[in-house]
C-alpha cells in the first residue's frame, strides 16, 4: 500500500477508522461513517479492481471485543490482498480469519469482527460472510434481495421465515453465533453465488444501515454507484445514526440468467 492507502499494483483501497471517509475505483464506490452515537469507526472496508475482478470486503468490529477496530482493520487488509491476487473467498477468509487471531493476547480477551466479501468476475458474483454484516441485490427498479443470512438465532428464523418479533425473543436472540478472532467457532464462511438476469447493483454493507429495515423502501438502484452509497449512508444518519456505517455499491450489467446458489 502507498501512503495514499492505494496499492500500487492492483489498485486495492482500504478505508479504516476514519470518521467519515468516501472512495471509488472503476466498477465500485464505498462509504464509512462513523454514526452519531459512537465514539469512533469500528468499520472497515477494502475495494480493489485487478484486471476484470472487482473484489470487496467489509468488516465490522464486534463492539463487546477489545480493539475490534484493529480487529477490521486487519481483516479487510488481510483478505483483499487474497483476492485482487486471484484467490477466491474461502481463501481470503482464512488469511483474515488466522490474521485476526493472532491479534488476541489471551483467548478470553480477543478482538472480534464480522466478515464480508464479494468477488464480481466473468459476469459472475460471489459472496461469502460470517456474521451479520449483509449483502443485497437490488434490481433496477429499487427492490432488495437480501443474499445472506445473519450468524444469529434471530437471522436464523427470520430466514425460515419464522416472525422473530411474534416469539418474544429477549435481544440475546440478536448476539453472534460466528465472528472472526482467537474464540471463534470454527468453520468456513457461508457462500453464495449469483449471475444477473438484468442490471442492477450488489450492495454490501454493515448493520448500521440494515438495522433501519426501511432503508430500501425508496431507493432508486439505476443511479451512480457513489450517489447510492451516499444516499444510504446519509439515510442511516437522518434514521437516528445508532451504530457505525459502511455502504459498498458495485453496479452489474449482465444478460445472464439469475440464480443464487449455496
Amino acid at each position: 500500500m502507498g501512503d495514499d492507502g492505494y496499492c500500487d499494483a492492483c489498485g486495492a483501497r482500504r478505508t479504516v477508522g476514519l470518521d467519515h471517509a468516501e472512495d471509488e475505483l472503476p466498477g465500485v464506490a464505498a462509504v464509512t461513517d462513523r454514526g452519531l452515537r459512537k465514539g469512533r469507526n469500528e468499520d472497515a472496508y477494502a475495494i480493489g479492481v485487478a484486471g476484470g475482478r472487482r473484489a470487496v470486503v467489509v468488516c465490522d468490529g464486534v463492539s463487546s471485543s477489545p480493539d475490534s477496530d484493529t480487529a477490521a482493520t486487519t481483516a479487510v487488509v488481510e483478505a483483499i490482498g487474497v483476492l485482487v491476487g486471484g484467490g477466491d473467498i474461502a481463501g481470503a477468509y482464512r488469511a483474515a480469519s488466522d490474521a485476526v487471531a493472532q491479534l488476541a493476547t489471551v483467548p478470553v480477551d480477543a478482538p472480534a469482527c464480522t466478515f464480508l466479501a464479494a468477488v464480481v468476475e466473468d459476469g459472475q458474483v460471489s459472496v461469502g460472510w460470517v456474521g451479520d454484516s449483509r449483502a443485497y441485490w437490488l434490481d433496477a427498479d429499487g427492490g432488495a434481495r437480501c443474499l445472506t443470512v445473519d450468524d444469529s438465532l434471530a437471522g436464523q428464523l427470520a430466514a425460515a421465515g419464522v416472525d422473530a418479533a411474534a416469539l418474544r425473543l429477549s435481544a440475546q436472540a440478536a448476539a453472534l453465533t460466528r465472528w472472526l478472532g482467537a474464540d471463534a467457532p470454527a468453520g468456513d464462511p457461508h457462500l453464495v453465488t449469483l449471475r444477473p438476469e438484468a442490471g442492477g447493483v450488489l450492495v454490501l454493507a454493515s448493520d448500521g444501515l440494515t438495522r433501519y429495515t426501511t432503508w430500501s423502501d425508496d431507493i432508486d438502484g439505476t443511479i451512480g454507484a457513489r450517489e447510492l452509497a451516499r444516499t444510504l449512508t446519509t439515510f442511516a444518519r437522518d434514521a437516528g445514526g445508532a451504530d457505525n456505517i459502511t455502504v459498498v455499491a458495485v453496479p452489474i450489467h449482465s444478460a445472464d440468467r439469475g440464480e443464487v446458489r449455496p
